[in-house]
């Protein structure tokens, strides 16, 4: 169909021709596309790039129905050379088929079935490694040391562990993070082997012993698992307060100056106390032993008195008797100063009596009166 408007109803020129939709309207200048033409070249054009060089125009190239093949076989090989590897010195290589361990290799050139049916990890067997743990400004720190030891103070502690990789499989697949778990194995040893230890027992230790300890424990609790690390050394770095708390602890080290200074001063006071109060419990014990003397010299007097009484009242009991009713009387009278007596008109008569004097010593008879009445 001519090229015409929708429907076919084109309007034709004066000429008799359509207006075509890239040509120009009548009186316009330029010449009009003609698509015959161009779709010839366009043919004549593929007909040359399909043809081999030299063969004429309708000569075709034989292999490029084979290219695809070509190229998937180029993939293929590319991918099975991908299965060549090394393994370095001092490494060990751990050969995973769909991630599971089939074969540990090792230092050289090996091969496996490329990816993703085998894959190797290699790991350094040979090179001492070392972890550093505690507060400090290296970044190589992984966890803090703070330790709070017995007398309820903080304590920082530094330190370092050198180990080993003594299974490759095991440390590759038996913790997800292996230096993580050697870090938490590393301080439980600290804080068992310092566990019951008081600030000062801590910071003057020497670190010769305290790291051996650590390093026994840390070696026991790894034995009992698989984590692949052998453990070679641990050394301590830094034992220290923690700096913040610098002031609270200079002054709490006052304070216990102060309570020490109290405490020697109470112990002084308490040792002069105890001298005076020893000097005077002295002095008391030699004024009971004067006294106890005097007590028993009067003691050991009465005794000898009441044994002369008692021979003389042996020999003689009247008189003995009459003697001693005259001391009586006279010990009595010496103290009653004046008697009033009645006389037998009723007369009151105040008499100065005078102490009766003994006739005869104690223990002697006296001599009979001339009435034959005894002396009075």
């Amino acid at each position: 169909m001519p090229w015409s408007d929708p429907g076919g109803n084109g309007k034709q020129d004066g000429n008799g021709s359509n207006k075509g939709p890239l040509g120009r309207r009548p009186g316009n200048s330029g010449a009009s596309w003609n698509i015959d033409k161009i779709t010839k070249e366009l043919r004549k054009l593929g007909g040359k790039l399909s043809a081999s060089p030299g063969s004429g125009p309708r000569g075709k190239i034989p292999f490029l129905r084979w290219l695809p093949l070509i190229v998937v076989l180029v993939l293929i090989g590319l991918w099975l050379l991908s299965g060549f590897y090394e393994v370095g010195s001092g490494e060990e290589g751990i050969v995973l088929r769909f991630g599971r361990v089939v074969a540990t290799v090792p230092p050289g050139s090996h091969y496996h079935w490329p990816s993703p049916i085998e894959t190797v990890e290699t790991v350094e067997v040979g090179r001492s490694r070392r972890l550093v743990l505690g507060y400090g400004d290296s970044g190589e720190a992984l966890s803090p040391g703070r330790i709070v030891t017995s007398n309820d103070e903080v304590v920082d502690v530094r330190y370092a562990a050198d180990y080993r990789i003594a299974h490759p499989r095991d440390f590759l697949f038996a913790s997800s993070n292996p230096q993580q778990y050697l870090a938490f194995v590393l301080s439980a040893a600290l804080r068992q082997v310092t566990s019951g230890m008081s600030s000062e027992q801590l910071l003057g230790m020497a670190h010769a012993p305290l790291e051996q300890q650590i390093l026994q424990k840390a070696q026991d609790l790894l034995a009992g698992s698989d984590s692949g690390i052998s453990l070679q050394s641990v050394q301590i770095i830094e034992l220290t307060h923690p700096k913040a708390l610098d002031a609270e602890y200079e002054k709490i080290a006052k304070a216990r100056k102060d309570a020490a200074d109290q405490a020697e001063q109470a112990k002084a006071d308490t040792g002069k106390t105890l001298l005076a109060a020893k000097a005077e419990a002295a002095k008391m014990a030699d004024r009971a032993s004067v006294q106890a003397e005097q007590l028993l010299g009067k003691a050991q007097g009465d005794v000898a008195r009441f044994n002369a009484v008692y021979r003389a009242y042996q020999q003689d009991p009247q008189i003995s008797t009459k003697q001693m009713y005259l001391q009586t009387m006279q010990d009595i009278l010496a103290k009653a100063g004046k008697i009033v007596v009645a006389d037998g008109n009723g007369a009151q008569v105040a008499v100065q009596v005078a102490a009766p004097t003994l006739s005869a010593p104690l223990g002697k008879a006296s001599a009979p009166t001339s009435s034959g009445d005894k002396a009075s």
